[in-house]
């Protein structure tokens, strides 16, 4: 059990929508999780204060008792919605064209339909050690101008999966997960 808060940012990786798991039944394992990473691409650079971790309030419906004016029943018609969003400081023109959409090409970046909706998995390393995960999240990317920078603004919001036993986002004990270096750098 994790007792070390989730403070900051340490790494920060992106990559393909995980389509499967191991075990339904024990759902996404530390192993994988280090395996998925070693594929990942990780951010390089994320601008100062832009990390952010937010979760909605749900949406509820109060019945309420006409006789006392109190709440007898309290129905949530909505989840909260988390929300991944950080900054990009430095970028390729393939991380523009992964996270935003558009098209990079050999001498930069190309708007093409920016309609067509994001996909991707995000890790997030806290600086305290902890992991958060989001297997099949919807990117939004968008150019945001930050300190005289045209930063590449993401926010991360989880889908559910379709897959048995892949929850929509899993939160890892940084004790748990130790990291090879040499895999995780070799991509």
């Amino acid at each position: 059990m994790a007792t070390r808060p989730f403070i900051g940012l340490k790494r920060v990786w992106y990559g393909d929508v995980v389509k499967t798991v191991t075990t339904p039944e024990t759902g996404y394992t530390v192993a994988e999780l280090k395996a998925l990473i070693a594929t990942m691409t990780e951010v390089k650079n994320v601008h100062q204060d832009t990390w952010g971790y937010e979760e909605s309030d749900p949406s509820v419906t109060d019945y309420i008792n006409e006789l006392t004016g109190q709440p007898y029943y309290r129905d949530v018609t909505q989840a909260a919605i988390p929300t991944v969003s950080f900054t990009l400081g430095e970028y390729s023109f393939e991380d523009k064209a992964a996270l935003q959409g558009g098209k990079a090409t050999d001498d930069g970046w190309e708007r093409t339909d920016m309609t067509a909706l994001v996909e991707k998995s995000i890790v997030a390393m806290t600086k305290t050690g902890n992991f958060i995960f989001m297997p099949k999240a919807n990117i939004v990317g968008k150019g945001s101008f930050v300190e005289k920078n045209i930063g590449l603004g993401v926010s991360a919001v989880p889908l559910e999966t379709g897959v048995e036993g892949l929850a929509s986002e899993k939160w890892f004990d940084g004790d748990k997960v130790k990291l090879d270096e040499k895999t995780v750098k070799a991509k």
